[in-house]
C-alpha cells in the first residue's frame, strides 16, 4: 500500500478531528454513566483529590479540562472534550503501530477502520474514560510497534502508556499490559536486541513511574484506599463470553470480519507472519480483560478495537479486488440506508410523516417541539448528506478504498445524529428539563433532601445546588412508574416527574405536613 501524500494527510487529520470534537457540547448526560463520571470531576474540582476515585486519571483530565475551558463552557461540556482529544490519540496510535508494523501506506487503514467501527461512536463522544483506556492501550502498541526500530521514542511511549493504565484502572491494567509486550518476544523475531532493549528501559521507566505514584499515595495516606479499588482483584471474575462475543458482532463491525479473515489468510506461516505477533497478543489479552468487569457496561470491549483495527488494516492490504470490491459496496449500501432511517424519521418528528411513525416517535418523547432543528442545522445534515452522497464514486480506486467509505459514512451518520435528533434526544434523555421543573414546584427559600439513585444524586448537585440539604420539608424519592413509594402519613404528594426515555427513574415530590 502506497503512503499518502501531505495533502492526503491533512485531510484524514481534519477528518479525524471533526469526527472527535463534533457534537461534544451543547447537550447533558444522558446515561447514568455519564453522571458517575462528571461526579467525580465535580468532587475534584470540589476537594482537588482524584486519587480517591475510581478511574484517577480520567477524573484528573477531565477536572483539568473542566477548569481550563471554564470560561467559555459549563463543567460537562468542558469536560467531554477531553474525550475528544483521547479518541484523537487512539486513532493516531493506532494509524501510528500499523505503519510502523506493515508500512507507510497500512496507517492511515488503520485509522479509517477504527474510525467506522461502530462500537466506538457512542462511548467516544461520551464523558466516560473508556476513550481515555482505548488512547493508552493504542499507545503501547504503538510504542511497542515501534520498539524493533527506534529504541527510546518506543520506550517513553510504553513508559507513559503502563503508568497511564495504573492511573486508570490499577494495577490489573498495568498486569495486562506488561503481557501485550511480553508475549511477542516468545516469537524468535521479537527477540532480537532492539525489542528487547526497548523493553527493559521502557518497562524499567513504567515502573518507576509507578512505583513514584504508589510512594506518595503512602505519604498521604491514600495507598490503602487506592489498593482496595485498583489492586489485581480486577482481573477476576471472568464473565460468560457469550455475552462478549454478541456485543463484539456489531460494536467491533465492521473490524472483526477483517481481523478474522488476515488471520485465515495467514494461518499457515502464522509463526513466521512476525508483524502479526503484537496484534495477537493484543487481541488475545484485552479480549480476556474484556471478560472482566470494565468501567461501564459495554465499555470493556472498547480496547479490543485497536488490536483489531491492526489486523484488519493488514487484511485491507492483502484482500483481492473483487472481495475489496464487496466490500466497499456493502458499505456503501449500509450507509444508503442509516441516511434514508435518519431522514424518514426526521421527517415523522417534524412534518409528521409518515403519520404512524410520527405518533410513535410522539409517545416516546412527548415534550419534544417540532421546529426546534434550525435552518443552519437542517442546512448543514442536507450539505454533509449530499457531501457523501457525491464522493461515493469519486473515492480513489486503490486499497485503502473499503476503510474510507466506513470511515466517512461512520463521520456522516455521527453528524446527522448530533444534527437532526440532538434536540429529540434532549427531550427524552436529559435531566436539564424535568430538574427545571422540578425547581419550579420549590418555594424561592426551599431547600430539598434526595432519596435517590447516584447518577440522579450527581445530577441534582449539578444542576440544583443550592436546594441541597438534610434537613428539609421537602422531600425527592425516585423509583419505578408503577410502585408505591410514599414516605409516610406526615408527607403529602407535591409533583411527579420523569425523563420520558427512562421510565424506571420517575421522581416523586413530597412536603412534610403536621403528623395527623
Amino acid at each position: 500500500m502506497h503512503a499518502l501524500t501531505s495533502r492526503k494527510t491533512l485531510l484524514l487529520f481534519a477528518l479525524m478531528a471533526l469526527w472527535a470534537f463534533h457534537g461534544l457540547t451543547g447537550r447533558d448526560a444522558w446515561k447514568a454513566e455519564e453522571a458517575i463520571a462528571l461526579g467525580n470531576i465535580l468532587d475534584w474540582l470540589d476537594k482537588g483529590h482524584a486519587h480517591v476515585h475510581a478511574v484517577p486519571l480520567h477524573t484528573l483530565l477531565g477536572g483539568l479540562s473542566a477548569q481550563a475551558l471554564g470560561p467559555w463552557l459549563d463543567i460537562q461540556d468542558a469536560a467531554r472534550l477531553a474525550s475528544g482529544l483521547f479518541t484523537l490519540v487512539a486513532l493516531a496510535c493506532t494509524g501510528l503501530a500499523a505503519r510502523a508494523l506493515f508500512g507507510p501506506g497500512f496507517g492511515p487503514a488503520a485509522t479509517l477502520l477504527l474510525m467506522g467501527a461502530f462500537g466506538l461512536m457512542l462511548r467516544a463522544h461520551a464523558l466516560l474514560p473508556d476513550s481515555l483506556q482505548l488512547a493508552a492501550y493504542a499507545m503501547l502498541l504503538h510504542g511497542a510497534a515501534l520498539g524493533r526500530e527506534r529504541t527510546r521514542p518506543a520506550a517513553v511511549l510504553i513508559a507513559l502508556a503502563l503508568f497511564a493504565l495504573t492511573l486508570l484502572d490499577g494495577l490489573s491494567d498495568l498486569v495486562l499490559g506488561l503481557l501485550i509486550l511480553l508475549l511477542p518476544a516468545f516469537s524468535r523475531d521479537w527477540r532480537e536486541r532492539g525489542y528487547r532493549q526497548t523493553l527493559a528501559a521502557g518497562i524499567a521507566a513504567g515502573l518507576a513511574l509507578v512505583a513514584a505514584y504508589l510512594a506518595w499515595l503512602a505519604a498521604n495516606g491514600g495507598l490503602g484506599v487506592w489498593l482496595d479499588g485498583h489492586g489485581l482483584a480486577g482481573l477476576l471474575p471472568v464473565n460468560n463470553p457469550g455475552r462478549l462475543i454478541s456485543l463484539l458482532a456489531w460494536a467491533a463491525w465492521p473490524v472483526w470480519p477483517l481481523a478474522l479473515w488476515a488471520v485465515w489468510h495467514e494461518h499457515k506461516r502464522l509463526g513466521r507472519a512476525s508483524e502479526l505477533h503484537l496484534p495477537l497478543a493484543g487481541v488475545a489479552v484485552l479480549f480476556y480483560a474484556a471478560l472482566t468487569s470494565g468501567f461501564t457496561r459495554d465499555g470493556s470491549a472498547l480496547p479490543l478495537l485497536a488490536p483489531s483495527s491492526l489486523l484488519a488494516a493488514y487484511a485491507i492490504g492483502h484482500l483481492r479486488r473483487g472481495a475489496a470490491q464487496a466490500f466497499y459496496w456493502f458499505g456503501v449500501l449500509c450507509f444508503l440506508f442509516f441516511i434514508a432511517i435518519f431522514w424518514l424519521h426526521f421527517a415523522a418528528l417534524e412534518w409528521g410523516w409518515p403519520p404512524r411513525l410520527a405518533e410513535r416517535l410522539a409517545r416516546m418523547t412527548p415534550d419534544y417541539q417540532s421546529g426546534t432543528v434550525g435552518g443552519f442545522g437542517l442546512g448543514l445534515a442536507a450539505a454533509v448528506t449530499l457531501a457523501w452522497l457525491i464522493a461515493i464514486p469519486l473515492f480513489p480506486r486503490a486499497k485503502l478504498r473499503p476503510a474510507l467509505v466506513w470511515a466517512t459514512g461512520m463521520t456522516m451518520t455521527w453528524l446527522l445524529f448530533m444534527t437532526l435528533f440532538r434536540p429529540w434526544g434532549e427531550a427524552g434523555w436529559a435531566w436539564r428539563p424535568v430538574l427545571a421543573d422540578l425547581d419550579r414546584q420549590l418555594p424561592a427559600t426551599a431547600c430539598l433532601r434526595a432519596e435517590v439513585a447516584p447518577d440522579t444524586a450527581v445530577m441534582l448537585r449539578y444542576r440544583l445546588p443550592r436546594r441541597l440539604g438534610t434537613q428539609c420539608d421537602y422531600l425527592l424519592i425516585q423509583g419505578r412508574q408503577d410502585e408505591a413509594v410514599a414516605p409516610g402519613p406526615e408527607y403529602e404528594f407535591v409533583w411527579l416527574g420523569q425523563r420520558p426515555r427512562e421510565k424506571d427513574q420517575t421522581l416523586r415530590l413530597y412536603r412534610h405536613v403536621a403528623a395527623p
